[in-house]
C-alpha cells in the first residue's frame, strides 16, 4: 500500500487507501520501537558506561537519541519489561511481560499502551498466583488491540480491582494526618490557577458540595446549558467560596474577617469609566468594580494631592439587614428568570446604582446570584419593577420584542 501511494502520489489515493497506509505506517513505527527497546536492553547488560565514559545509561540515551531525561528513563523501563534477560549460566530469563512483549514486536501496541499495562500489573500483592497475573496481562493486551491507551486505563483498573480486592493497606499516619495539597498561582490577567489533590474523605466531601451547584442550568426550556462540565464545576467552586466568605464564621487574618478590597476612584465608580485595583490581583475595570460595589461594605477615604490617605471613614453596608430580609420574603431567591438559586447564594443588586444616586430601597434592589449579577451588569439585560415585582427585559438578539420576563420558580402565591 505504501509503495503504491509513493508512486501514485497522495492526492491520487482514496481516503480509504490513505487511512490503511497510515495504519500500516503506525504498525511499522511500533515494530521499530520494539527493536530499539531490544537494543537498549542489550546495552543495559553490557559494561557500556565504562566504555563511553557516561555516568548512566539515561545520560547515554539523552545524548545519542536527543531525548529528554524522562523519556530516556521511560524507554529503559519499557526495555526491562518486554525483553528477555540473559544470565551468566547461558540461559535467559523471560520478559516480565511476555504477552505484551509479543504484541509490541507485532506492532499492535504503542509506548502509551505499554505504560498502562506495566502500571496496572506492577506492585500486585505476592499472594496473586502467576496464572492470574498471566491471565490479567492477556486480558489487557487483547483489549489494547481495539482501544487507545486512555481507555485501556479503565480495563487496568478493573483488573487490579479483581486481583487485589483489599487494595493497599493505608498507613496509620495517613489516616491520622492525611495530606492535602493545593497549589495556587496567579496569571498576569489576574486569573487564579489551582492544582492539587485531597484525601479520599475530603474528596468525597468536595464532590458532594460542588455537585448540586454544578447542575446544568438551561437558559430556556429548549436551550441547554452551554457550559462545559469544567466550566460548571469552576462556577460551582466559585459559589462555594462566596458562600464560605459570606458565612461570617471564618477565622480572621490581620484582625479582620476574610474580605476582598477593591480601591476605586469615586469618578470611576460613578461613570463606569477608568480602572480600579483589586487586592492581590491588580487592575480591575470600572464596570466590574460597580458590580462588586452593588452589595458590599463601603469605606470612604479622602486622598491628598499625592494620593496619600488623609481621612478614612467608617465602613458601612450599602444594603441594611431589614432590606435583605424583605427581599428574601419578596423574591425568595435569585429573581432572574428560570434561576433556582436560593437567597443565601445571592448578592443584592441595585437597579440604579447607589453611586448614581439610586436609593437602597426595596423597590430599587433585587437579589441575584453571582452568574446573573454579572450578566445584568455586563450585558443588555434590563431589570424593571412591575407592580412591586422585579422583571427582566432580554436583549433584542434573544427576543426581538424584548418582552418582560419574571422568575416563576420561587413563586408561592401571588394575587
Amino acid at each position: 500500500m505504501i509503495g503504491i501511494i509513493a508512486v501514485m502520489g497522495h492526492w491520487q489515493c482514496s481516503s480509504e487507501e490513505l487511512l490503511h497506509a497510515l495504519a500500516e505506517s503506525e504498525t511499522r513505527m511500533r515494530q521499530e520501537y520494539s527493536a530499539s527497546l531490544e537494543l537498549i536492553a542489550e546495552l543495559n547488560t553490557r559494561n557500556v558506561l565504562a566504555e563511553v565514559g557516561y555516568p548512566s545509561l539515561v545520560a547515554v540515551l539523552r545524548d545519542v537519541l536527543r531525548i529528554g531525561h524522562g523519556e530516556a528513563k521511560r524507554r529503559i523501563s519499557h526495555a526491562a519489561a518486554v525483553t528477555e534477560v540473559p544470565v551468566v549460566s547461558g540461559g535467559v530469563v523471560a520478559a516480565a511481560l511476555p504477552v505484551t512483549a509479543a504484541a509490541v514486536r507485532e506492532g499492535v501496541l504503542g509506548a502509551d499502551h505499554l505504560d498502562v499495562i506495566a502500571k496496572a500489573l506492577s506492585g500486585l500483592p505476592l499472594h496473586v498466583p502467576d496464572v492470574d497475573r498471566e491471565h490479567a496481562e492477556q486480558t489487557m493486551v487483547e483489549a489494547a488491540r481495539s482501544m487507545d491507551a486512555r481507555t485501556l486505563v479503565k480495563i487496568g483498573q478493573r483488573v487490579r480491582d479483581v486481583m487485589d480486592q483489599d487494595g493497599t493497606s493505608p498507613d496509620d499516619r495517613d489516616l491520622a494526618d492525611p495530606v492535602n495539597e493545593l497549589h495556587l498561582s496567579t496569571r498576569p490577567n489576574g486569573r487564579l490557577v489551582l492544582r492539587g489533590e485531597f484525601d479520599p474523605e475530603t474528596s468525597a466531601l468536595v464532590q458532594a458540595v460542588i455537585s448540586p451547584l454544578a447542575k446544568p442550568r438551561p437558559s430556556s426550556d429548549t436551550v441547554p446549558d452551554p457550559r462545559s462540565a469544567a466550566h460548571r464545576h469552576g462556577d460551582a467552586l466559585a459559589e462555594v467560596v462566596r458562600l464560605a466568605a459570606d458565612a461570617g464564621d471564618l477565622p480572621s487574618e490581620g484582625g479582620e474577617k476574610p474580605h476582598v478590597m477593591v480601591t476605586v476612584p469615586l469618578h470611576a465608580l460613578r461613570d463606569g469609566i477608568g480602572q480600579a485595583v483589586l487586592d492581590s490581583v491588580g487592575p480591575l475595570d470600572a464596570e466590574s468594580a460597580r458590580r462588586i460595589a452593588c452589595d458590599c461594605r463601603v469605606i470612604p477615604v479622602v486622598l491628598g494631592a499625592r494620593s496619600e490617605p488623609l481621612d478614612v471613614g467608617r465602613a458601612g453596608y450599602t444594603v441594611p439587614t431589614a432590606i435583605r430580609r424583605a427581599l428574601i420574603l419578596r423574591d425568595r431567591g435569585c429573581a432572574f428568570p428560570n434561576c433556582d438559586r436560593p437567597h443565601r447564594q445571592c448578592a443584592t443588586h441595585h437597579r440604579q446604582h447607589w453611586a448614581d444616586g439610586g436609593p437602597t430601597s426595596l423597590d430599587n434592589t433585587v437579589p441575584l446570584c453571582g452568574r446573573h449579577h454579572r450578566l445584568v451588569h455586563h450585558s443588555q439585560w434590563d431589570c424593571v419593577m412591575n407592580n412591586g415585582r422585579p422583571e427582566f427585559r432580554p436583549p433584542g438578539f434573544i427576543d426581538p420584542t424584548r418582552t418582560l420576563r419574571h422568575n416563576h420558580l420561587h413563586t408561592v402565591t401571588r394575587s
